[in-house]
């Protein structure tokens, strides 16, 4: 054998290795993507070690919306959906009926898949992604929210109880590690035969606190949530808006929980 010979077949081994290691490196590679992969419940889309976070919604239901405020509140849903809520954070939402014991249970509840662009390209398909995304999650909460009348108007509005449902069937029953964030869409004008915003002048929390009402009134189940208020001001005549954000903020770190932001709602 020539020494042209013996070099050219050293070379075809010295490739045929590398290939080989190449091969191996590779689908050690993807056996440990397969083994690491993080599973997902089927039907509430949740990985399998729980909710990274939470986003709880309240939708009130006992004063009738107006036009332009029906269209801003889905416009803001669809934003929050689409933008904030990160890949596998939990997404429950509750209706704040006149009749909450009946609507003590979330309306819908499911994590957030993720998008195309959450995802590792390399291990996913953009067509399934997709797909999981908007047929599973976000148009079935729209098609949720569409079914809300937004056009009652109730006797009673119990602000309170549905907070505390919102801690209790809310945040503390799923296994969420992460951010707690609590939506709410209200005037926030809390009217019940116990106690009533329209009513007489408001008092300060700390002196609600002190009555019987206020006392069962606690959400402990709120502890650790941020909270953003989509205010609604159709009745709040009754209330100097100052005087009201006051009380709110006062409830909300009495509570453990912090107001971020009151946004008021367009079309006032």
């Amino acid at each position: 054998m020539s020494i042209y010979e013996e070099e050219r077949s050293t070379g075809k081994r010295l490739l045929a290795i590398l290939l080989i290691i190449l091969a191996a490196g590779a689908a050690a590679w993807f056996g440990y993507a397969a083994f690491t992969k993080e599973t997902f419940d089927k039907a509430t889309l949740c990985p399998s070690k729980g909710p990274r976070g939470q986003y709880v919604v309240l939708i009130d239901n006992t004063s009738p919306f107006p036009f332009t405020q029906k269209a801003a509140m889905g416009q803001r849903l669809k934003n929050m959906v689409l933008n904030e809520i990160p890949e596998g954070y939990l997404l429950t939402v509750f209706l704040l009926d006149e009749d909450y014991k009946n609507n003590e249970s979330p309306i819908f509840e499911k994590c957030n898949p993720g998008q195309w662009g959450d995802k590792n390209q390399y291990t996913s398909s953009k067509n399934f992604v997709t797909r999981d995304f908007n047929e599973k999650f976000a148009k079935p909460l729209d098609a949720v929210v569409h079914q809300i009348s937004l056009e009652e108007r109730s006797k009673n509005s119990p602000v309170f109880e549905i907070l505390q449902l919102a801690g209790i069937h809310g945040f503390q029953h799923g296994n969420v590690q992460g951010d707690k964030k609590l939506i709410v869409y209200s005037d926030m004008m809390a009217n019940m035969p116990q106690f009533s915003m329209y009513k007489g002048a408001l008092p300060t929390y700390a002196e609600f606190r002190k009555t019987p009402y206020g006392h069962l009134s606690v959400a402990p189940g709120l502890e650790g949530a941020s909270v953003t208020i989509n205010l609604l001001a159709a009745d709040q005549k009754t209330v100097p808006y100052p005087k009201l954000t006051q009380f709110w903020a006062e409830y909300f770190e009495a509570n453990g929980a912090s107001l971020e932001a009151i946004e008021p709602m367009e079309g006032l």
